[in-house]
């Protein structure tokens, strides 16, 4: 891939198909061999399209959530789901929540993923995120930390078949 031109831009309904096709195939990148295959598996474009209509839908009925993706020209190459309040059991009463961020395996260390965040951040007006990431995701916990998170110690476990453990940020 040679020189990347991205900006971040809130989603708009004409890139919902290119963003639950980038959903399902960073889902799989990711988990792949990590969780069980049909979960893997269930995730979709088509799967993925219903979840993105549904918070664009929420987003402008109630606000306090923002989708932002990440461009490439105009190709989506990434996304970050965030929530102006944390849901449970984040009781941080003062973080906005990262809910989501997945930046396609082949952009990876080029910045797309601060640059989500960062925008992230501004969209929700607060820049004090709480997130969680599987335990088994190095990657992306070597991101978090690269970037200025802290892990808090507090752990949670996700039934996906086999018990995941998720390290909160």
């Amino acid at each position: 891939m040679g020189r990347m031109s991205i900006r971040i831009v809130p989603i708009e309904p004409k890139y919902f198909e290119e963003k639950a096709k980038v959903q399902s195939r960073t889902w799989r990148e990711l988990n792949q061999d990590h969780i069980p295959q049909e979960i893997v598996d269930a995730i979709t474009p088509e799967f993925a399209l219903k979840i993105t209509r549904s918070a664009y839908e929420r987003q402008q009925r109630d606000g306090g959530q923002a989708t932002l993706i990440a461009l490439d020209g105009d190709h989506v190459i990434g996304f970050a789901e965030l929530l102006g309040t944390p849901r449970p059991p984040i009781d941080r009463l003062d973080a906005a929540e990262l809910a989501s961020l997945y930046v396609l395996e082949s952009c990876h260390r080029r910045g797309v993923g601060r640059a989500l965040v960062e925008a992230g951040m501004k969209a929700v007006g607060n820049d004090r995120l709480a997130l969680w990431v599987m335990a088994f995701n190095d990657n992306a916990r070597g991101f978090y930390r690269h970037i200025g998170f802290h892990e808090t110690g507090r752990t949670q476990t996700e039934d996906l078949g086999p018990e995941l453990e998720m390290a909160n940020y």
